[in-house]
């Protein structure tokens, strides 16, 4: 860290509402990032199969360009983000969005819904990589891990909201093939938020959150001096992104597996989606808590291990297992982007956390875009979802196996206080 972001943070020892109000505002602003663009179309693959979609290749491929558009994104926030602040990347973000949502909401064609998607990916990418930095700005150091978890909870807030308020409009409507509607609402949401942003930046008392000029200072786009300054880096890095196999492809195939394998109906799909959002509120919160007390490492390690539980209910194709699955597979999940996100964090501020996350966050997207196709491919090779579920209980396993090793790693080069 540099001198000035270290008093910078001396000088955010106590909470403000000013604080508060600001990394709400934030909270609100990634449940589009996440949520509006992509677990959105996961809900609602089921119904755009029917209209747009002929292959569990081709929803496979829907996602994969999710995470083509998110890791462009990623590189393109990476390579700005030395001379771009923190709060113009998010605002341009969320601008992006509301006019990628309305254009899926009329999408004519797979191509057309496809492209949407890509552009939501990169919308995505653009309000994710900056947020952890301006969320915790004005909040004390030792709240980070909560912070950090407070932004992922946030996302489990808004899918419960989706997911129960597109159950509503269908019984309301007696369309159960209903899904365009259902864009249109998130891009008007979207809209809004991106107002509550502007507003709450705009008048508060203290100035926009900014970084230190050290931290401003150009360099390559693809700079890894920053993540090598990490201990045990290499860990870290693997553990997040063997991760990414499970984030590319979990949730974006458990309505098709179990309507298709199981013959859930779709109002029975959306309350899963439900759990899975339940889970992920408190999920977060509790493990970003608990890293701050008994390390981030240790912290990922259990979540991942959740993961593993929650994949091997899902071939069961049965209550109350899949609802359990659900449940827990949103606890796990949604707590390792921010707990490894507060892992580097400890360690980076500023612009040089944002290159830096966003450059790990490049192989995490690769990694979920790849999962993304093959999940697909082999769900049409086999004919079922389980071969693939198992595969993602594998790879949680690995996972928490590799977060591990980094904690005893830790331990052993003395690091006790990142343990």
């Amino acid at each position: 860290m540099t001198d000035l972001s270290n008093k910078a943070d001396a000088a955010t020892e106590s909470v403000t509402r000013p604080g508060v109000v600001l990394a709400a505002s934030i909270c609100a602003a990634v449940v589009v990032s996440h949520i509006f663009g992509r677990f959105s179309y996961s809900l609602l693959l089921p119904a755009i199969s029917d209209d747009l979609v002929d292959t569990f290749t081709g929803a496979g491929f829907l996602g994969a360009s999710y995470f083509a558009g998110y890791m462009i994104g990623v590189v393109v926030v990476t390579a700005i983000s030395s001379r771009v602040e923190p709060l113009t990347l998010l605002r341009s973000g969320l601008a992006l969005s509301a006019v990628v949502l309305t254009l899926l909401a009329a999408a004519p064609s797979f191509v057309a819904l496809a492209a949407g998607i890509f552009f939501a990916g990169v919308a995505g990418a653009g309000i994710w990589i900056p947020a952890p930095v301006i969320a915790s700005s004005r909040l004390p150091v030792r709240h980070r891990g909560l912070v950090m978890g407070a932004l992922t909870a946030s996302m489990g807030g808004g899918l419960l909201l989706v997911s129960q308020g597109t159950t509503l409009y269908r019984s309301a409507t007696d369309d159960e093939g209903a899904w365009r509607p259902v864009f249109g609402a998130e891009a008007v949401a979207t809209a809004l938020i991106l107002l509550i942003v502007a507003a709450v930046t705009r008048s508060s008392r203290q100035p926009a959150p900014q970084v230190s000029d050290g931290d401003a200072a150009q360099g390559p786009m693809f700079d890894l001096s920053g993540l090598r300054t990490i201990p045990s880096w290499a860990l870290l890095l693997a553990s997040y992104c063997i991760f990414a196999l499970l984030a590319g492809s979990w949730s974006q195939f458990l309505g098709l597996a179990l309507e298709e394998d199981a013959g859930f109906s779709r109002s029975h799909i959306n309350n899963l989606f439900s759990a899975f959002a339940l889970g992920a509120v408190p999920g977060p919160l509790l493990f970003g808590r608990l890293s701050d007390r008994i390390g981030r490492d240790r912290s990922l390690s259990l979540a991942c291990l959740l993961c593993v539980a929650a994949s091997l209910m899902i071939p069961l194709g049965a209550e109350p297992f899949a609802t359990i699955a659900a449940f827990t597979f949103g606890a796990g999940s949604f707590a390792v982007p921010p707990v490894t996100a507060a892992a580097v964090r400890d360690h980076l501020d500023g612009r040089v956390f944002g290159a830096t996350f966003g450059g790990m966050t490049i192989v995490y997207a690769l990694t979920s875009m790849v999962a993304s196709q093959i999940g697909g491919v082999v769900a049409d090779v086999t004919g079922s979802f389980d071969a693939w579920y198992y595969a993602l209980a594998a790879a949680a396993a690995l996972a928490a196996f590799t977060a591990e090793l980094r904690r005893r790693s830790l331990g052993a080069l003395g690091n006790t206080a990142q343990e």
